[in-house]
Order: C-alpha cells, then structure tokens, then sequence
C-alpha cells in the first residue's frame, strides 16, 4: 500500500455543534465516564432541565468521541448509532473527518492505537493542571500517515472481521456462563427437581437417572427448608482453601521466569485472568482448575486458574473435595455477591479471612449429585475454556497486526493469511 502523511489537523476538525433543546424534555446526557473503549455505558435518559454546565454539544453518526481528560483512560467512542437525543460533555473533543481523505473508521482505529495513545498521554502529562488534559490544538499536529480510501475500508473490514469473531465469542461465552449458572440454581438453591417431585411432576431437563438422585421431600434445617438427606453445612466441612501470600517484590518479573503470579482481582479477565506478572519465589500455589476469589475489597469476584500458578493475599483458591471445578465455581458465583457485602448492614468487607470463608453456609448435596452436575456442566466449561482460547489468540493477533496495516509495514493479504491459519 502506498501511504501519503498528513497531520490529525489537516484530516479532521474539532466541531462544536449547540445541542438544540428545544422541543426535547429528556435527553442523554453523555459525560467522559459515560463512554469506555467504543461502548456507551449510559443510554437512559435524563430531564433537560437542571443539567450539568459542559452539556452543550451535540453529535451525529461518523463523530469520534474523545475525552479530553487523562487521554490514556480509553474514554473515546466511534458514534455508529442514532444520537438525535444525546447530549455530550464540552470535555470531550468532537472530531469529524475530512470524508475525501479518511473515513472515520479507519481515523478511529489510528487514534486509539497504542501509539496514539501513548503520544497523547506523553502531550496531556506535560500540561499544567489539576488532571493531564489535551486539546485538539495540541494534537492537531500529530503525524498520521494515510493510505487511500478503498485500501483504509479494506482495513476498516478485516480489522471488523476479527472483531465481530471476538464479539461473538465473548457473547457466546456470557450466554454459556448463564446457562451454567441457571442450572446450578435450579438445582441447589431453588430445588426445582425436588420441588417437581413433590408435585407428582417429571423434573424438567434431565433424564430419569438423573431425577432420581432428587428426594421427594424438603425438610426442616438450621439453613431453612432443604432437601431430604442433604446437610446443613459450611464451606469449611466440604472445601479446600488455599489463602494467598505474596512473595518478595524483587522476585517479580515479566520475562516469564518462574511461575505466574495473581497478585489480586485486578489480574482478573471474564473466566481466566490475564498473566502480567512471574515470581521466581512462589508462596502459595493454586492448580489449574481451582477457582480464585478476591479476598480483598472487593471481596468475592472470581475467576478460574486456567494453569498452575501462585497467588498473592489478595486471593484464595477454592476446590470442592470432589475437585469438581464445574461445582467448585458455579457455587462460588452463587455466593459471590454474599461475600461482597456482610448481608444486614449492607456494610462491603474490606477484606475476607480463611476462618469467615470456612463459616460460609453450604447446603450439601450427596456426592452422586455434585458427579451429575459435573457431568452436565463441564462441558459448558470445556466449550469456554475453548472460546477463551480463541478469544486471546485473536486479541494478540488483531494487536500484533493493526500497528502493522496501519503503518504499511505489512501487506493485508499476508495479514489474512495468518488469520485464516489461526
């Protein structure tokens, strides 16, 4: 591809466009925490009157959202959508493409590039203020080198390809997830096949196998009604925990020496956390298929060791003594939000302690049950750990390759190549 330079200035304005109130009692009101890494994060509407001072500026579809404050936070948005009734903040920077040059997809995927970014963060750091901040007149300069249009909607598709792949997958994965979780709360909270049985009815969704593992009976507990033959129990009778402990700082790497480390929930991705950091001194281990906890606040978000690792106090890792993993973290989403607040008061834990985790109610089902459950959910598991997969390998290939088809230091038809082979 053949590529021309031109400065953000020379290719896009910054436009201010009055939002016209008039005849509009509600609006959306969109400020720079409104919006994160293309996503709107708000679309309820609002009064007109009574609204903050910045909201004055209107948008149409092809604007590029950009907030003007800490530019390295992702708080920028590609507008695709119908926008009539939203009002923005005057901290964002409202930025229209010059369409004989550039298209805004194409403008879109240049400034929030890593090196943007990066450029950015450099230019709003160096201001003085109470917060870094840039404007437009000081990244107007900025060298951005095109090529032409037909080869940027060439770009603009494949880079679209892979992620509407990445889209798919996560939705797949999130639908998955709630499948898993609905069965687990059908069968051990609610009681549904008991409850089923009791009416004379055919629990729904399982073979007969299976249904006859559920008594016929609910019974009277410290824990409240449950099932006939289960126990009113605790973590601490039927799990594993392993509490974390951080090793030195200067055993810390990112070079891959050691063991990778979780330092705390910030490691933590939708399913699996992301490996930023190796010790050379582990502590404390998790294996792979436990299920780790943020022990500290906020306490009870999970995630699930997808290999051997070492974690730091700011996690446990929790195994059912069936080493069910399907069990073991579908019971930990269900009392995740238990661990997040002390339930009365409504007070968040600051942190969690091994003795409190053990006194956390369970109600036990037979283990033949939890074998069932297993045998019904790991393959839920299975197909996530699969699209999580994917989903990695495509993230590091579509980072990988964007600088590159921006820059032209590589043709797209090689880039295709290795995505097809992926």
């Amino acid at each position: 591809m053949s590529f021309k330079t031109y400065t953000l200035g020379e290719i896009a304005s910054n436009t201010s466009r009055r939002f016209n109130f008039n005849d509009k009692e509600q609006v959306c009101f969109v400020n720079t925490g409104d919006i994160l890494d293309g996503h709107f994060l708000v679309d309820e509407k609002v009064s007109s009157i009574g609204l903050p001072g910045q909201a004055k500026k209107a948008i149409q579809k092809g604007d590029i959202l950009y907030s003007e404050i800490r530019p390295g936070n992702k708080r920028h948005l590609l507008v695709n959508t119908d926008v009539d009734d939203y009002v923005v903040s005057t901290k964002f920077m409202v930025i229209t493409c010059n369409h004989d040059v550039v298209i805004p997809e194409y403008l879109y995927l240049v400034l929030t590039s890593k090196e943007c970014e990066a450029e950015f963060k450099v230019i709003a750091d160096s201001r003085s203020g109470t917060f870094p901040q840039i404007t437009f007149d000081a990244v107007a300069y900025y060298p951005i080198e095109l090529p032409n249009l037909i080869q940027q909607r060439a770009v603009v598709e494949f880079i679209k390809s892979i992620t509407g792949k990445l889209n798919l997958n996560n939705q797949t994965n999130q639908t998955l997830e709630q499948m898993a979780q609905a069965i687990f709360k059908s069968w051990f909270v609610d009681f549904d096949p008991v409850k089923a049985k009791m009416n004379g009815e055919q629990p729904e969704g399982m073979d007969a196998a299976t249904a006859s593992l559920f008594p016929e009976k609910l019974v009277e507990s410290e824990l409240g009604l449950i099932p006939e033959g289960w126990d009113a129990s605790s973590m601490g009778e039927h799990f594993n925990i392993t509490m974390g402990q951080s090793p030195k700082g200067e055993t810390y790497n990112e070079d891959g020496e050691g063991i990778a480390f979780f330092q705390g929930r910030r490691d933590f991705g939708f399913r699996y956390p992301d490996v930023r950091v190796y010790t050379t001194d582990p502590k404390r281990y998790a294996k792979a298929g436990d299920t780790l906890i943020s022990v500290r606040a906020p306490v009870g978000d999970k995630n699930m060791a997808a290999i051997d690792c070492c974690i730091g106090r700011g996690v446990a890792a929790i195994k059912h003594r069936s080493q069910s993993r399907s069990f073991t973290y579908a019971f930990v989403s269900h009392i995740e939000k238990k661990l997040g607040d002390s339930g009365s008061s409504g007070t968040v834990f600051s942190s969690i302690n091994q003795n409190e985790l053990k006194k956390v109610s369970f109600v036990a089902p037979p283990q033949e049950l939890i074998e069932a459950f297993h045998k019904f959910v790991d393959p839920i598991d299975q197909k996530i750990e699969v699209l999580s997969g994917e989903i990695k390998s495509l993230s590091a290939m579509r980072d990988t390759l964007l600088p590159k088809l921006l820059s032209g230091e590589i043709e797209l038809g090689t880039s295709e190549e290795l995505v097809e082979a992926i």
